[in-house]
Parts: C-alpha cells; sequence; structure tokens
C-alpha cells in the first residue's frame, strides 16, 4: 500500500447481505467473484447498529459513529422545532460522511443509492440518493442536470420497487413480477455506474444494492426449506430463481471491479445480516398485558378494547382480507397488503384497538416503531410524559427489562430467549434523548417490534408476513494491495469501516469517529510502515434546517408505510 495518498477504493453494499446464505452458494461456485475476494482477501461478520436497521446502519457506516452521534435511529425522528415525528433525511443526520472528507480533500467521489443521502450532499462528483427521496422531486442527484441527461439514456430512475413488501410470495405471478422487477432496477443501477465512470474519474465509488434485502424480506419461505411455512410449489418452481439474482449480483460485481480496475483495493459489506421469522412479539401489545399501557376510559375505547381482547385485530382483519382471497381463486392483490390495512386506517378513528386510544397521561413506557425499540414515555421529553426522570424513570426500565426476560411462548410454555439493551450500553452522544430507552432483541425465528398499533391481542404470534429479518451478522469482504489474503477475521463492526476506508486511502481519521482502522485486515508490513494519522476537525456538520415540506413527508410516510417499517 503507497503512502502517496492515490488509493481508489471501490465499495459494494450488498444491503441484508448474510454469510448465511451467500457462503454456501460461494462455495458452490455460484458466486465467483465473491469467492475470490473472499479467497485472495479478508472477510468476516461485521456487526450491524443495534438494533440491525437499514437508516442507522448506513448511516454509521458513512460516518464511523454510533447513532447516539449521528442520531438517526429508524426511518423517522424528531423534528427538532415541532416535536412531531417525521421521515429521516441526510439533514437529519449529524458528523461529517466519508465522502464529504474526500470531497473536502480533493478526492473525487462516486455515491450510488446509499440509503439515507436524500437529500444529496454536494460532493467532489456526483452522488444519487435512495428509496428515501419523496415522490416526484427531481432533485435526487447531484449535480441535479445529470437527472434529465440520465434518464434520456437509461429512462426512468428506479428508485422505489413496485411490488412492495408482502405480497411478492403469495403467487407465481406476484414472484415472477417480483423478481423481473429486481433484474431490471440492478442492471439499470449498475449501466448507470459504468456510465458515470466513463465521466468521473473517482477515488471512491460506492454503489448500493437494494434488491438483496428485499429479496429475503419477500421470499424467505421460498428459498429456505426448512422455514416453518416453506411454500414448496414455489419453492421448486423460483428458488433456483432466486439464487440465480445473487448470481447476477456477483456477475455486476465482477463486471464494475474490472471496469474501475482490479489493481484497485474493493471492499464488500453489508448494513445488517437477514434470518428466518417464524413469530412476531408485538411489543405494545405486550406493554399493554403488563400494565404499561393503559387505554382511554371512554365508551368507544373500551369496547374497542373490549373486541380487541375477544379477537377483533388487525391480524385477523389482515388474514380475512388478504390470505382468504386467495383461497376464492381472486387473483392476488397489487397493492401491498399493509397499505390497503393502511387505508382502512387512514380516517380520524380507526376501526380496532390503535394508538389514539391510548391514554397517554397513565402510560409508562411503548414501541414507537423498529425492532426491539421501547420508550419510556417520560416527562419533560414526550408531549403527554407520565414518567418522570430519575428514579421513576429507573423503576420503570427495571420492570419491563424483568417483564421482558419472563416474556414465554404461549404454545411451547419456555421463555424466549432474548438480548435486552439500555440506551447507556449501546449508544453515547448528543442525540441521546432520541435513542430508544431499551432494546430488546428476541433470538431465533422471533422478531420484536412495533407493527400495526395493537395488531394482535397475543404478544407471541405466528406471523404471516415478515418471514425473513434483520440480524446483527452482516458481512465484511476486503482484497486489495495491503490486506491480508485468505484470512478471517473477528470483531469488525459496520462503524469501523469509514475509518478503513479513510487509512486505505491515506488519509487522516478525524478522531470524533467511533470507529476504528480494521488492523487484523492488513498486513504486518503496511501497518508498520503507513502509521494511522488521526486530526480532530475542526467543526462537526451539524443536522441542518429540514428541507423537506409536509407534503414531501406525508409522501415519504405512505412509503414507509407501504413498505411495512410504519
Amino acid at each position: 500500500m503507497s503512502t502517496e495518498k492515490n488509493n481508489k477504493v471501490l465499495i459494494i453494499g450488498l444491503d441484508g447481505g448474510t454469510f448465511n446464505l451467500l457462503q454456501p452458494w460461494m462455495d458452490e461456485g455460484k458466486l465467483p467473484n465473491l469467492k475470490m475476494i473472499q479467497e485472495q482477501g479478508v472477510s468476516g461478520e461485521l456487526e450491524s447498529t443495534i438494533p440491525p436497521i437499514t437508516t442507522p446502519a448506513w448511516s454509521s457506516f458513512m460516518t464511523g459513529t454510533n447513532p447516539g452521534k449521528h442520531g438517526v435511529f429508524y426511518f423517522m425522528g424528531r423534528d427538532k422545532t415541532t416535536g412531531r415525528e417525521v421521515p429521516v433525511n441526510s439533514r437529519m443526520r449529524s458528523g461529517a460522511t466519508i465522502w464529504r472528507l474526500l470531497s473536502e480533500n480533493g478526492k473525487k467521489v462516486l455515491v450510488l443509492n446509499c440509503p439515507c443521502t436524500y437529500p444529496p450532499e454536494e460532493v467532489n462528483g456526483v452522488m444519487i440518493s435512495c428509496f428515501l427521496t419523496p415522490g416526484g422531486k427531481r432533485d435526487f442527484i447531484y449535480p441535479k442536470e445529470l437527472v434529465d441527461e440520465i434518464e434520456s439514456k437509461f429512462g426512468e430512475y428506479p428508485l422505489y420497487l413496485k411490488t412492495m413488501i408482502f405480497s411478492a410470495n403469495l403467487s407465481e405471478k406476484n414472484v415472477r413480477r417480483f423478481l423481473d422487477e429486481l433484474k431490471s432496477e440492478l442492471r439499470y443501477k449498475f449501466e448507470v455506474a459504468h456510465y458515470l465512470l466513463d465521466r468521473v474519474p473517482a477515488d471512491l465509488l460506492m454503489i448500493h444494492v437494494w434488491g438483496t434485502d428485499r429479496i429475503q424480506h419477500e421470499l424467505w419461505n421460498i428459498f429456505d426449506e426448512s422455514h416453518p411455512q416453506y411454500n414448496r410449489r414455489l419453492g421448486e418452481k423460483f428458488k433456483d430463481e432466486v439464487i440465480n439474482y445473487f448470481s447476477l449480483v456477483d456477475q455486476e460485481i465482477g463486471r464494475l471491479w474490472e471496469r474501475f480496475g482490479k489493481e484497485h483495493p474493493v471492499v464488500v459489506i453489508s448494513d445488517h445480516g437477514f434470518g428466518p421469522v417464524q413469530k412476531c412479539i408485538d411489543l405494545n401489545c405486550f406493554l399493554l398485558k403488563e400494565g404499561f399501557i393503559r387505554i382511554k376510559d371512554n365508551p368507544i375505547s373500551q369496547l374497542k378494547y373490549l373486541l380487541w381482547r375477544k379477537g377483533f385485530t388487525y391480524a385477523f382483519l389482515f388474514k380475512a382480507l388478504f390470505r382468504g382471497i386467495l383461497k376464492l381463486g381472486i387473483s392476488p392483490p397489487t397493492k401491498p397488503p399493509m397499505e390497503g390495512i393502511n387505508d382502512i386506517r387512514s380516517g380520524k378513528k380507526d376501526l380496532l384497538l390503535a394508538s389514539n386510544d391510548v391514554d397517554w397521561t397513565r402510560t409508562r413506557a411503548y414501541s414507537k416503531f423498529g425492532i426491539g425499540s421501547i420508550q419510556i414515555n417520560l416527562k419533560g421529553r414526550e408531549k403527554d410524559g407520565a414518567v418522570s426522570p430519575g428514579e421513576e424513570y429507573e423503576q420503570v426500565r427495571r420492570a419491563i427489562v424483568e417483564s421482558l426476560k419472563r416474556l414465554k411462548d404461549p404454545e411451547t410454555g419456555k421463555e424466549i430467549e432474548g438480548e435486552i439493551f439500555l440506551k447507556e450500553e449501546i449508544y453515547h452522544g448528543e442525540h441521546m434523548d432520541d435513542a430508544p430507552d431499551i432494546v430488546y432483541l428476541a433470538k431465533g425465528t422471533y422478531l420484536a417490534g412495533a407493527f400495526l398499533g395493537f395488531t394482535s391481542n397475543q404478544p407471541v404470534a405466528v406471523t404471516n408476513v415478515w418471514l425473513g429479518n434483520h440480524r446483527k451478522n452482516g458481512i465484511f469482504l476486503a482484497r486489495g494491495d495491503g490486506f491480508e489474503k485468505g484470512k478471517r477475521i473477528e470483531g469488525a463492526k459496520i462503524i469501523d469501516i469509514a475509518p478503513t476506508v479513510l487509512y486505505l486511502m491515506g488519509e487522516k481519521i478525524p478522531l470524533s469517529m467511533d470507529g476504528k482502522v480494521l488492523d487484523k485486515a492488513f498486513t504486518p508490513e503496511v501497518l508498520k510502515s503507513n502509521p494511522k494519522e488521526f486530526y480532530q476537525p475542526s467543526s462537526e456538520s451539524e443536522p441542518k434546517d429540514i428541507p423537506l415540506s409536509r407534503e414531501d413527508e406525508d409522501d415519504l410516510v405512505k412509503k414507509l408505510k407501504g413498505l411495512g417499517y410504519l
């Protein structure tokens, strides 16, 4: 590795990539480029953020900091001026990104489709934003004049997928349409990458692949024969085509790597891993049954509460509307089932028990959104806070932790194993007030989170939707001058990627980064001849005014609901 600061680096982001799937396919020769990188370089699991969610994880990748510093904990965040929950955007994130640091040092960058990059930064090169761009916006590329240029050559830019979550695995027609769309999106975005490389002599090229995440969310029970809800009919027809999609991803990686220059380092990462889900834990249902959530005393809310206890829930409605119709031979829905449910709930009052029936003045804790996140209804922080800071806050947290430890699966009668984290154990920084107070990550095939309000009246229930979901164990592979060869490393974290890439490119590393250079990935000779250099940034990037209009916020909320994130 040279000290002349001329290393160019290619970063491939495979959203949701996991060795649990990729390694067997690599060993079978179906993913030869990833296998080559592994055999000729270093590899290992990459620990995600806690909880392992797209937006905070990619934000930690690009800043090298934990969510407590960069301030992104989910797809939604708190507007500091109004207190409203709004979709996150790049202006809400604290800390300088790796491409901003490189741009300031004169390096050329191409950043393509990385989540949480809308609005795009004014980089020294090109940045194309992601699926968190509001519908109809034409400013998702910097410089913005490239939008028309790219679309005139390649057609409309596929920022979003039309086949949304919860519907792709309902029929052969839906699976086929979904796979065709993923392949088309993949080809389009890599063709654009090649096109831009002809125009921008990039020192850093980062490209994000979204389809590797969506295909696991949607089709896990089609390619995983061990899943309790394995669909044999669809599995026998489409499993090889699912693997073929990953083979196409591998081919595109090889083609782009060749175009970028195989003499330059390549780094392949994922924001989180993936695994099967058999049962969901509805945290709001759990908190309601444990007495931490209270329902209003008015007759309508109490009637809905009674009906909820009798089984009239949104889980029941989901099954009736979107699973039952298939048995009648009716064509599968093209609209996502979650969006259909949200349409039903779009009025001023929900038909069934929901969050607007909660008596917040007596509620001590709730799950707002996300995987395993629980908020204490704290006075001075929440609009209708009911818990005083200090000892009462700690008492409520301890009580919830103990209740979670006792949580049992009613079908087996056994306690559910899980990891329980207090916020101060996993985060630090200026955004601690926005962090979940407790994070509960259930182990095995359980998924804990906040879903459709009080979706079910059973805290633990078999899921018909999230059949594959996130895990903490992502992937890290790297090959190139200076890296070890054929070495497996342990302990890598997603916050380590930014300082590691800066070191690889001969750049100084900001002391404000939480991540560390992955020394184990480099040869001793490289580490000795290229000592790490650090510096204290003169000023950190603070969150700017949120640029989204109320209309744009509403559009993104609708999209996030359609994806099942809200």
